[in-house]
């Protein structure tokens, strides 16, 4: 920031014509934080060249007019902690001393355009936005892309590339690095979690006792769309998706064997009651529309060919209702074994 002073009769200035730098001016843009020279200067002092990799992937990415800068903070906590125990293992230091109310705020308003966005961003892919230097946090609720502006210009996002269009800059934004991926990926398990525990799972469960397979499957497609998923689609993730909804009612127990590491089935609803009914799950997922019944049948078969049931009716259950299901995207179908 530049001062200019006007100068009174009475030899006294005023304080007036203040010149704002920002994150887009290209004055004094190496004087925010590290460049890639002092950062390399320092690792090399510590003996810790060895962990350069580590470092630019973690605390690297902010762009400053056109400078490429390292987070300080994170950099001189890191190399500090480094020098005492070179096994270390990186972590957001500058995120833990903020609340990361700006990205609460995107998440917890999500909707769907601003949900898919988000995907996009956690696995590294870029946005376009138009940008306006002038938005202040009174602006931020005002509109979406007010709120990006203010991720942008606190750092959560970084500049990949602009563009002029009429009298409009447009801006191709990204996560600037792993420190600040974690940001997000927190905030939006934090966010699930309290979903998951107003979501009622009433209906699920009856459809799952009345074997209502198309039900199960509009159930959980519709809850899909309504989350925020930065895992790619991997079996892990639908496992703990249909886990946590299950696990928010109080008729069965649930027991699933991602977290057990038991040879069960993925999950297995047990009633709490003596003779009580329990229900056998086995996830798949589907690299095509197409194939997710298939995949279905090679869960159901999975169930036979291990004999999940077996144990369950020694135990004294009364019965076993068996299903596949099988997820694709956001999309699941559930095929109950007759």
């Amino acid at each position: 920031m530049i001062i200019y002073g006007k100068l009174f009769e009475d030899n006294e200035r005023e304080l007036n014509n203040l010149d704002n730098y920002s994150i887009r001016s290209p004055f004094y843009s190496d004087y925010f934080g590290f460049t890639q020279v002092e950062v390399s200067e320092m690792l090399n002092y510590y003996e810790l060249n060895g962990k350069s990799d580590e470092v630019k992937k973690w605390y690297d990415g902010y762009i400053f007019g056109e400078k490429e800068i390292y987070n300080p903070w994170s950099i001189i906590n890191y190399v500090k902690t480094a020098c005492a125990d070179y096994s270390i293992f990186p972590k957001p230091y500058w995120s833990n001393t903020s609340s990361n109310s700006i990205v609460r705020e995107l998440v917890e308003g999500a909707d769907l355009a601003t949900r898919k966005e988000i995907e996009q961003l956690i696995v590294g892919e870029m946005i376009e936005k138009p940008v306006n230097e002038d938005i202040t946090y009174e602006d931020i609720h005002e509109s979406k892309d007010n709120l990006r502006n203010f991720l942008y210009f606190t750092g959560y996002l970084r500049k990949i590339s602009e563009r002029l269009e009429d009298d409009t800059i447009y801006v191709n934004l990204s996560i600037p690095n792993t420190e600040i991926r974690s940001v997000y990926k927190r905030t939006i398990l934090t966010w699930f979690e309290k979903r998951v525990q107003r979501t009622d799972p009433t209906e699920l469960i009856k459809a799952f006792e009345d074997g209502d397979c198309e039900k199960i499957g509009d159930f959980l497609s519709e809850q899909l769309m309504d989350t925020i998923s930065f895992y790619d689609y991997a079996e892990n993730y639908y496992h703990g998706f249909l886990a946590g909804l299950l696990k928010s009612q109080q008729r069965y127990e649930i027991l699933s064997n991602r977290e057990s590491g038991t040879g069960r089935s993925d999950i297995i609803m047990k009633e709490m009651k003596f003779r009580g009914r329990t229900v056998i799950v086995e996830l798949k997922v589907s690299d095509s529309f197409a194939n997710m019944k298939h995949m279905c049948d090679i869960a159901l078969q999975q169930i036979e060919e291990r004999q999940y049931e077996k144990s369950l009716l020694s135990e004294g259950y009364s019965s076993a209702l068996k299903y596949g299901i099988c997820f694709y995207k956001k999309g699941c179908i559930a095929i109950k074994q007759d």
